[in-house]
């Protein structure tokens, strides 16, 4: 019995959701097309992001074994040994 009213709780609070998002405003637009315009701009926003940190890595520079190379904040190269540790390369 427990289940079944809690199911339609959830069901009713689903229907309630579903109708705010498609009720239309007197200017002629929905709750939803501002949901979808913020979900795009924070797509978009995490697209940049990602594009800064996968440009944090020098896709023409390798260490003199191979190993990519970094910048760190101070934008200074480094690579990785293979004990983990920072190995930074001279700027000429």
């Amino acid at each position: 019995m427990k289940k079944l009213v809690v199911l339609g709780v959830g069901a009713g609070a689903a229907a309630a959701a579903i109708v705010a998002l498609m009720y239309r405003r007197k200017d002629g637009t929905r709750l939803a097309d501002g949901l979808i315009d913020s979900a795009r701009g924070l797509g978009n926003r995490l697209v940049e992001y990602g594009n800064q940190i996968k440009d944090r890595l020098l896709h023409n520079v390798k260490g003199p074994n191979g190993e990519p190379v970094y910048l760190d904040m101070y934008d200074r190269q480094f690579y990785e040994n293979d004990m983990g540790h920072r190995v930074y390369l001279e700027n000429d």
